[in-house]
């Protein structure tokens, strides 16, 4: 994808084409930013403008050379990804004789690594001097969420570039582009990828909104003089999720509770519920929001979140999730002595 067709984060597409035209582009960079703001394709947007014979310093987009890079199938363009959890010596040493070798026909080799923040210690070191000494027809670009989790050897040599979440509007384009979608999804879409597009690729709306609809009932239970029987039965139902879905319905409830936030806020400041919209992800279902609001204190909804998100950042010990979720429940329900 050449640069004139990547949506958003103009900053850093303007950056990289002034240096690309003066033929500054450090040899080593280091794009920085959330997950899925299009750090990665901006990255291939820089191997084609390096190589493109139609539009150099820039990429045309549509010549064999760009195509091939935008396809990962250009022999003179390499990604590193992490051979399971972490990007180690053996592929570092592999990725340093190939950007040492002469290009095969293009005008760069061009090396990525993503995340970045995956190399272990002695593969960091292994890429260090090529970094230091690069030859005259590299370009590395490494590619991370969490720059401080790179070796402060590695940041030092790589100039960054900062990418920054995308406005509503440009989400949208992004999804538009992608795959046709009714205009309700794709708006549910924009809003759940909170400025990401690349984190709601191949997300099934059927399906999560399904899961939403379980967590809304879920939440329902706060609300009400709920007996324990059903209270525990809904903690079962959550807490034996195998972990990927337990996480994901963590996510979903606490991007709920969010929107009842800022829904009871509002009211409470006398706001009308219509200048909420820009805030709110869960648009297609406000008024059973606004209901939830009309019921839960924000000292509630504020303990609420605080019990979940510790749950989330407990999973780590291994924690009897079960257990976890009663626990919530027992003292989130209305009428507990803590939410007085």
């Amino acid at each position: 994808m050449a640069f004139h067709d990547l949506i958003g984060q103009s900053i850093a597409k303007d950056l990289l084409r002034r240096s690309l035209h003066a033929q500054r582009l450090p040899t080593g960079l280091l794009f920085v930013g959330p997950v899925g703001v299009g750090k990665r394709l901006c990255a291939l947007s820089v191997a084609q403008a390096l190589n493109c014979q139609v539009a150099p310093a820039e990429g045309c987009g549509t010549c064999s050379v760009c195509q091939r890079i935008a396809r990962g199938e250009h022999p003179d363009v390499k990604l590193v990804a992490p051979d399971g959890a972490q990007i180690k010596i053996g592929q570092a040493r592999e990725a340093v004789r190939f950007v040492t070798d002469p290009p095969y026909e293009a005008r760069r080799r061009v090396l990525l690594f993503k995340p970045a923040d995956a190399f272990n210690t002695a593969a960091a070191n292994a890429l260090l001097k090529t970094l230091e000494e690069p030859p005259a027809h590299a370009q590395l670009i490494l590619i991370s969420a969490r720059p401080d989790a790179l070796p402060a050897t590695i940041r030092s040599r790589c100039p960054q570039v900062r990418f920054t979440p995308l406005t509503l509007d440009e989400v949208e384009q992004c999804l538009d582009r992608q795959a046709k979608r009714p205009p309700a999804d794709r708006r549910l879409l924009a809003r759940l990828a909170q400025g990401r597009p690349g984190t709601v690729v191949g997300l099934d709306l059927e399906d999560y909104r399904q899961q939403r609809k379980i967590a809304l009932e879920f939440l329902g239970l706060l609300t009400q003089g709920t007996p324990v029987t059903r209270l525990l039965k809904a903690a079962n139902y959550f807490g034996k999720l195998e972990r990927p879905e337990f996480e994901a319905a963590l996510d979903i409830l606490a991007s709920l509770l969010r929107d009842v936030t800022c829904l009871k806020a509002a009211s409470l400041a006398s706001q009308p519920g219509d200048s909420m919209e820009d805030v709110l992800t869960h648009v297609d279902i406000v008024s059973k929001l606004q209901a939830l609001a009309t019921q839960l204190s924000l000292k509630q909804l504020q303990v609420a979140l605080d019990r979940f998100e510790a749950i989330r950042r407990n999973l780590n010990r291994n924690i009897n999730r079960v257990l976890a979720m009663e626990a919530a429940l027992l003292s989130l329900s209305a009428g507990r002595p803590m939410l007085t």
